[in-house]
Formats: C-alpha cells, sequence, structure tokens
C-alpha cells in the first residue's frame, strides 16, 4: 500500500528550506562583510607596521650620519660612488 503524499506537509517544509538558506545567505553576506573590515584593518596595521619600521630606520641612519662627522654631502657622495 502506497503512502500517500500530503502536498501541503511537502510544500511547507520546501518553504522552510528556503527561509533556512535565506538565513544563511544573510548570515554568509554579513560575515564576508566582517572578513573584508579585517582585511582592511590588516591592511592598515601592516602598512603602520612598516612606516614605523622606515622611521626607525631613518633614525638609526640619521644617528650613525651625526656619529660620523661627515656632512650630508660627504655621505651622499659616497653612497652615491658605491
Amino acid at each position: 500500500m502506497a503512502r500517500r503524499v500530503n502536498k501541503a506537509a511537502i510544500q511547507a517544509k520546501i518553504d522552510k528550506l528556503e527561509e533556512q538558506i535565506s538565513k544563511l545567505q544573510e548570515k554568509t553576506v554579513a560575515l564576508q562583510d566582517e572578513q573584508d573590515k579585517l582585511q582592511e584593518e590588516l591592511k592598515a596595521a601592516e602598512k603602520a607596521e612598516k612606516e614605523a619600521a622606515q622611521k626607525a630606520q631613518m633614525e638609526a641612519i640619521m644617528k650613525a650620519v651625526k656619529k660620523s662627522r661627515k656632512s650630508p654631502e660627504e655621505i651622499l657622495t659616497f653612497l652615491s660612488e658605491n
């Protein structure tokens, strides 16, 4: 004896699944937005880190220049020749 299929029950299950899919799609979009925001923050942090390292390096170079007691022109000449 074949089971009788209730079309309304099946449609209700389909509707429920569609609702769950919609919620998951919304959550996916929200997570992608959060990921994009975090990637931007990471990029900004990496840029700031790089700039800080360059600044520290320039300060070390300036300290070495002052310690060498040579003029900036002498140092530039030396660097351009080597």
